[in-house]
């Protein structure tokens, strides 16, 4: 099926609501620039997709740092994290474990604890650019036995750690984020058990393995983390930031090329002038639109021949372990847009959870926080544990802001159900009369998205005998 799109002018108006619009944004206007102009502009917004994964990094840590979590530290939450936990897609139906380190002063260890009755860890651990090193726990490498990560640099040939298993990193940075995995769901015993479970995960430089230090563990829940990418005109300064404190892969060395285009050079300080700093401020605004439409629109295949849910990932995930690194190219273009919309990566994409998006209305309009809609999950969804519901904000692609709560699920008992075992999901800025339990609240002043997870996911949803259905404008 072909996609429908927004009409133009709908397009202009939504990209008028997220351009900042500043005294310089206002000295620089597009059409009457000069060939060299336009073209610095445009570099200006393919620079922002192409390093849209390392700046969630970047924002990741700063944010994490922000709130005391420091390098080797670990973030975790000791109840499920609501919408203060701003970061792409997360769910909240598993508590989040997050950490971040740096190889560049010589290798780092990650401590993966076995897994606990009824109680295990999976997530992945991850270089600056989010390309995915391994799958950990009870999913991952270990396979819930435990084991120690040594994460070493390219070309180490010092010491090792005996029965730690190795994997080379290639930037300095690197990052996880790891969700307990809990028999029975997030009751308060499993989340103590979850806790407790945490305190077991270390990282630590390998010169101190003989004698680890000890672990800071910071419980972020209540806390607002900021972590979502800020796409305005400051977001080269973000970039210059990055690239000054990583290594160059040489898959990038041309955009090094792109970037002095743009006054982002490695050793040197960043100030653009007025002039180039009014195309930034529309540029970095412009690079978020375009995101927002080539992950919604274009490169997310819809699932359904006459419907508008999509997958979760562009095409191209799969084969290349989420790098987008081809043996003859990279598509930096692909990898940029998906991680505008997720912030960790997956060595094996299996099928432990299937996931769909959706944005639009059957008419091809953005759902709207000031409407009113509903959606009708169909009964006898084919999962072997339950299915969730989540509200995301379009811009940020994150909890919606101040807003909760932000998902169904299936295993909410308050959740009424029709005769037929299907439910009506309702969404809006207020709840219609009589369905305060089937409804998820939405800001009147913010486009949002919808990801519907299922866990365990049965055959049924693959062969599409079973389907989702479309969106209702109630009013």
């Amino acid at each position: 099926m072909i996609r429908l799109k927004i009409a133009k002018a709908a397009k202009a108006a939504v990209l008028c609501t997220i351009i900042t619009t500043t005294a310089q944004a206002d000295t620089f206007n597009l059409g009457e620039a000069s060939l060299a102009d336009r073209m610095t502009y445009h570099r200006a917004i393919d620079a922002a997709v192409w390093a849209m994964p390392l700046m969630n990094f970047k924002f990741f840590r700063d944010g994490l740092a922000d709130v005391g979590v420091g390098p080797n530290d670990i973030g975790y939450y000791s109840e499920l994290q609501d919408w203060k936990y701003q970061t792409a897609t997360p769910n909240n139906t598993t508590p989040y474990i997050s950490a971040y380190w740096n190889i560049e002063d010589g290798p780092v260890v990650v401590e993966i604890p076995p897994s606990a009755k009824g109680i295990g860890i999976f997530g992945t651990l991850m270089d600056a650019w989010q390309r995915p090193l391994d799958d950990v726990g009870a999913a991952g490498r270990d396979r819930g036995r435990g084991a120690q990560y040594l994460l070493i640099p390219p070309n180490y040939d010092g010491p090792l750690l005996r029965n730690a298993l190795i994997y080379e990193q290639e930037t300095h940075h690197g990052f996880m984020i790891l969700r307990p995995i809990m028999a029975g769901g997030a009751t308060p015993e499993n989340l103590a058990k979850a806790v407790d479970l945490t305190k077991w995960v270390k990282i630590y430089p390998l010169s101190e393995a003989d004698n680890p230090p000890a672990m800071t563990y910071v419980d972020l829940y209540g806390t607002v983390v900021e972590m979502t990418p800020k796409m305005d005109g400051g977001i080269y300064g973000e970039i210059h930031e990055m690239i000054s404190e990583e290594v160059v892969l040489d898959r990038d060395l041309s955009m090094m090329g792109m970037l002095a285009h743009l006054g982002i050079k490695r050793g040197e300080t960043f100030t653009p002038d007025a002039r180039l700093q009014a195309m930034f401020d529309q540029s970095g605004p412009e690079a978020l639109q375009y995101m927002i439409e080539q992950y919604h629109q274009t490169l997310t295949p819809v699932f359904y021949e006459d419907k508008m849910w999509s997958v979760l990932v562009p095409p191209g995930a799969g084969e290349t372990e989420l790098t987008y690194e081809w043996p003859s190219y990279y598509d930096y273009h692909a990898r940029g847009v998906l991680y505008y919309a997720v912030v960790t990566s997956v060595k094996n994409y299996g099928d432990a959870t299937f996931y769909l998006g959706l944005a639009e209305t059957p008419d091809g309009q953005w759902l709207d926080g000031s409407k009113t809609y509903k959606l009708v999950m169909p009964p006898n969804v084919p999962v072997r544990d339950f299915w969730s519901i989540t509200t995301y904000d379009l811009e940020t692609a994150s909890y919606i802001r101040e807003v909760e709560p932000s998902s169904i699920d299936s295993n909410l008992e308050d959740v009424v159900k029709n005769a037929d075992g299907s439910v009506d999901i309702y969404f809006g800025p207020q709840a219609p009369e009589g369905k305060e339990s089937n409804w998820l609240p939405t800001d009147p002043n913010r486009r949002f998205f919808l990801l519907s997870r299922f866990y365990g996911p049965e055959p049924g949803l693959f062969d599409k005998s079973f389907e989702l259905n479309d969106m209702e404008l109630v009013e």
